[in-house]
């Protein structure tokens, strides 16, 4: 059984890999450029399909690289990160990257005032795309979505589904 040590302690991590197919969908919705990181890689379906014209990073806390420990600041974050500790993640993310793509249920976003606060505290949300769990792979029932958190974004929030 795997963890990931987060703010708040030692979680298990409810590991759902992504489908390539759909890791390089969402990829494809954003322009990509500098710096860009996986934050928790697992198998490799979004950092695999980063393009070939970025600077790639990642973290995977199974290969000895822990998330919270990296410290250098990148463009993009585009990743499906563990969502028991998805305060924490963001958080950090908040910390160390100007743009944040995440693949998660749609209520994780929505579910805390505190959460929808703090994502308007750093910046805003330019884009949603909704995108059904059955197809990304996910063991619920759940919409999900690939958020776009800007840091400085003032404008409106475009949502769209697959």
């Amino acid at each position: 059984m795997a963890f990931v040590k987060g703010k708040t302690g030692n979680t298990k991590t409810d590991k759902v890999y992504t489908p390539s197919a759909i890791a390089k969908l969402i990829i494809d919705k954003f322009p990509l450029s500098g710096k860009v990181l996986d934050a928790f890689r697992g198998k490799g379906a979004f950092y695999d399909n980063y393009p070939d014209t970025v600077e790639k990073d990642w973290c995977e806390i199974d290969d000895g690289r822990d998330f919270f420990e990296y410290k250098e600041h990148v463009d993009w974050i585009i990743t499906n990160p563990p969502y028991s500790i998805y305060d924490d993640v963001m958080e950090h993310s908040m910390e160390i990257a100007d743009n944040i793509v995440y693949l998660v249920p749609l209520s994780k976003v929505v579910s805390s005032l505190g959460r929808i606060k703090k994502l308007f505290d750093f910046g805003g949300v330019p884009y949603i795309y909704i995108i059904g769990a059955s197809r990304c792979g996910f063991p619920f029932g759940f919409p999900a979505c690939a958020i776009h958190i800007q840091k400085g974004y003032q404008g409106d929030t475009k949502i769209e589904m697959y």
